[in-house]
């Protein structure tokens, strides 16, 4: 995700990057009153923190969503029952976690993310263009 980021430049809308620090934000302080930390509800906490973060985040996401539109990649029916099943082989009874995710729609939709996000990655892999570069040991293990 990172070389895909390299690879394209465009301003993101502040508005969104603004709500992705403000959620950002909001998760931190419901980890701080998780750990018992008294008003955490309240606590500043500078908006600077998740400035990059958050851009990073929006960029990416505004990327990938305009890939997976121009790529028309989806999450395929059986791509999702596959992994589901194959989920569902962890636990006792696995035709019963397979029918509790196929029944209820946000289940089967955390799985559709899941396997859209492989797709998506496989698509990106595969119009990688990839070259090999010869490196001394020394240099890898930053001894040099």
């Amino acid at each position: 995700m990172d070389a895909l980021l390299a690879s394209s430049e465009f301003d993101i809308p502040k508005a969104l990057v603004d709500t992705e620090i403000q959620s950002r934000i909001a998760s931190a302080r419901e980890e701080l009153k998780s750990r018992g930390l008294p008003d955490a509800e309240n606590m500043p906490i500078p908006e600077d923190a998740f400035t990059e973060e958050s851009e990073r985040r929006v960029r990416l996401g505004l990327l990938l969503s305009e890939l997976v539109k121009s790529a028309e990649l989806q999450a395929k029916p059986e791509q999702v029952r596959a992994r589901i099943e194959e989920f569902a082989q962890n636990y006792e009874q696995p035709a019963q976690v397979v029918t509790y995710y196929l029944s209820d729609r946000q289940r089967r939709g955390e799985i559709e993310a899941i396997v859209l996000e492989d797709n998506v990655v496989e698509h990106v892999l595969s119009q990688a263009k990839v070259t090999d570069e010869e490196v001394a040991f020394d240099q890898i293990m930053g001894t040099n």
